[in-house]
């Protein structure tokens, strides 16, 4: 009996330097790469960055010389892939689309993101927030779907450090808001009381996760919106008490005083609620650590796998 051929998916990307975003369109990739009935293909800009900050750097010579859509069966599109094809080709795709949908900011008609919900596409997004932000405006052309995040468990320096043990008390995770990282960093070490360390310049993935498992508690500092905010899940996995100010995509797992601490985002807020976290009785540490760990134990690579495989089971009946 012959073997029935897989269906390819063409992904794209225009990969100027990591974001969490083009992390999590790697995921997806590597998704379609462990399905029996699917194969991923993948197309680059012209201007697409090549080195060890891509996550296709191991495999670039597999990638299309070119964007063809007519050599896959289905497209694979998130943020502003749409610009790959041609006004015409938005409002009548050449194939089916499904887009990957990463932060509310979709749902907001002064971004150019807004247009592209009136393209006829099957839409995952990453947190329940984001799927009610597009729902809202009422101008979604084909279903929704929401399949939040998961972490590749298999990739963090487990098992963690003691929580007593670990190097040093506040890490400060401020890539996105380095002055006002900066601000508390200089703030809190003026006190000589704590062991602070800022991360203002982007790190390799495993030397991120390694300094964010060697510290007692971990500031982070989103955008004021996000659509999911994958770093404070691996604070939890990484058994690190988490301070989040709420960012819209981080409210169904950050749970205030229950998961984590969820100050205000302004920087008495904030450093009020590294004084509590500082203070805190190991009785209530313990409970919130291990709150947060099973909170992250529920949101698995495997698990987003898994959802992503069932819709694309069905698709040929949802796009």
């Amino acid at each position: 009996m012959a073997i029935p051929s897989k269906q390819t998916i063409l992904f794209y990307r225009d990969f100027r330097g990591f974001t969490g975003g083009h992390l999590k369109v790697w995921d997806y990739f590597n998704h379609v790469q462990h399905s029996a009935h699917y194969q991923a293909l993948m197309a680059f800009s012209p201007d697409t960055l090549w080195n060890e900050v891509n996550p296709w750097w191991p495999i670039r010579d597999q990638a299309l010389a070119q964007w063809d859509a007519e050599s896959a069966d289905l497209l694979f599109l998130a943020g502003m892939d749409w610009t790959i094809l041609s006004e015409a080709e938005r409002h009548a795709p050449p194939k089916p689309v499904i887009n990957l949908i990463q932060h509310v900011r979709h749902a907001d008609p002064n971004q150019p993101l807004y247009a592209y919900l009136a393209h006829r596409a099957v839409r995952i997004c990453v947190s329940e927030p984001v799927a009610e932000a597009l729902r809202s405006t009422k101008r979604v052309n084909g279903p929704v779907f929401t399949i939040p995040n998961g972490i590749d468990h298999t990739k963090l320096p487990l098992p963690p450090k003691p929580w007593e043990a670990r190097d040093f008390d506040i890490l400060i995770v401020g890539i996105k808001q380095p002055a006002l990282a900066a601000e508390i960093r200089d703030h809190l070490q003026a006190s000589h009381r704590q062991r602070v360390v800022a991360l203002i310049d982007p790190l390799p993935r495993p030397a991120f996760l390694e300094r964010l498992g060697n510290a007692r508690i971990a500031l982070f500092l989103p955008h004021a919106t996000e659509g999911f905010y994958l770093p404070a899940l691996e604070g939890f996995a990484l058994e690190t008490v988490v301070i989040c100010p709420d960012c819209m995509g981080n409210r169904p797992f950050c749970l205030p005083g229950k998961t984590c601490l969820q100050p205000a985002y302004t920087i008495e807020s904030l450093l009020d609620a590294i004084q509590q976290a500082l203070h805190m009785t190991p009785q209530a540490r313990q409970t919130l650590l291990t709150a947060a760990q099973r909170m992250a134990q529920h949101h698995s690579l495997l698990e987003e796998r898994h959802a992503f495989l069932e819709i694309l089971q069905h698709i040929t009946t949802l796009g």
